[in-house]
């Protein structure tokens, strides 16, 4: 079986990305490094002709995959930099043709999009891109969505001085997304016979929490601080994501180290790996999603975080799918911020935020605008100590 056979069998085929300084990466012994276990040279090798590539090359397996690796080269401060982990996302959100599932530690960037602080050098292009993308399906008059999940808070203190900071500027950047998506939706109701459309129709972002009584825990040990005492009563907590990947529809998925900030995405900072996965026997058409693995594969997460399996899941880019998801997560969310302790046993929520036509803020139940059981702002603060650059 030649190369070309191999590639259209139906098999898996896959792309590594990364994000690296050459100046304290050196990328061939790095290939060497993580694939010490591969018997590399016993693959078939040729060159990939790719835009923009300098050094890519793609083998076949024995297990029906094909491999490639791209190097996308930029220069920046006149040294070149790997940014193809940057390059890719933005590929396959432009190619995107009915939804993008998203999971991500951080969520920051496209600041030339913000309505204060646009000089921030946080540049990286995803939420533009997202955004642009809904934008455009808008007024196509075209159904599309985006589910992004974060975690309530960053690791640490929600209201320490650093996680207040990464709040802050992950506020503003998903702040400028609505923003824009609410200026396509007027437009596009004034231009047509569209009524009643609103951000949440396209655009959602959640995360995870969980409750268990007292009988339905297996933690032991007695309070001690004033936060394990109020903990300890009304058992609330978040379940932290700490993922990285992107699913396209249901097509391609992307899974690695980077996170949607600058430090993973620059290319001058954080070194990162994702790989891109594909099987060339199912991808989407104008009118369809495939139903392959990577569906399954995103299936299988929804079931997880919801504990069930809607039959409007198949299709994720249906009013039907958007409306069940979040109706799932509001009921979830008066469950976590109730009086009540009970066992939850499905575990997606809205994020702490809402959209009110202007600006993010506080969801309602929230006191004072802070998460539950703390003194943390949701919507963050910017930070007098540390600066952009470290905490975007």
């Amino acid at each position: 079986m030649d190369k070309d056979e191999l590639y259209n069998s139906g098999g898996w085929c896959a792309q590594l990305s990364r994000s690296i300084d050459s100046r304290v990466n050196e990328f061939d012994r790095s290939i060497e490094q993580s694939f010490a276990s591969i018997n590399i040279d016993s693959y078939d090798w040729s060159k990939v002709e790719e835009k923009n590539a300098i050094s890519s090359r793609k083998y076949a397996t024995a297990s029906d995959t094909v491999v490639s690796y791209g190097r996308c080269l930029d220069q920046k401060k006149g040294r070149l930099v790997d940014t193809s982990i940057h390059n890719t996302n933005i590929h396959h959100i432009r190619r995107a043709k009915h939804s993008i599932y998203i999971e991500s530690q951080y969520f920051m960037g496209s600041s030339f999009m913000w309505s204060k602080d646009s000089d921030v050098k946080c540049g990286n292009m995803i939420a533009g891109e997202l955004t642009l993308k809904i934008c455009e399906k808008i007024a196509a008059g075209e159904p599309f969505t985006v589910y992004i999940l974060l975690p309530m808070w960053m690791e640490g203190i929600p209201a320490a001085g650093a996680t207040q900071g990464l709040l802050h500027w992950q506020r503003v950047t998903i702040e400028s997304m609505h923003q824009e998506v609410q200026k396509a939706i007027k437009a596009r109701m004034t231009n047509s016979s569209d009524k009643g459309l609103k951000v949440s129709d396209y655009l959602n972002f959640y995360c995870l929490g969980t409750r268990e009584t007292e009988q339905g825990s297996e933690a032991t040990g007695n309070s001690v601080t004033e936060d394990e005492k109020t903990l300890s009563k009304t058992r609330r907590h978040q379940i932290y994501i700490h993922s990285k990947m992107m699913i396209v529809d249901d097509e391609v998925v992307l899974i690695g180290t980077a996170n949607i900030n600058q430090r993973s995405l620059d290319g001058c900072r954080d070194s990162e790996i994702m790989m891109t996965s594909w099987q060339p026997d199912h991808v989407a058409t104008k009118d369809s999603i495939p139903n392959g693995d990577i569906h399954a594969f995103r299936l299988h997460i929804w079931a997880a975080i919801t504990n069930q399996m809607d039959d409007a899941f198949r299709n994720p880019s249906s009013p039907e799918c958007v409306k069940a998801i979040n109706q799932i997560a509001e009921k979830n969310w008066q469950k976590y911020i109730g009086e009540e302790t009970v066992d939850m046993d499905s575990h997606l929520l809205p994020s702490p935020f809402e959209f009110d036509g202007v600006k993010l803020k506080a969801r309602k139940g929230l006191a004072a605008g802070c998460f539950s059981d703390t003194k943390a702002a949701v919507i963050g603060k910017q930070s007098m100590i540390f600066p952009e650059i470290f905490l975007t």
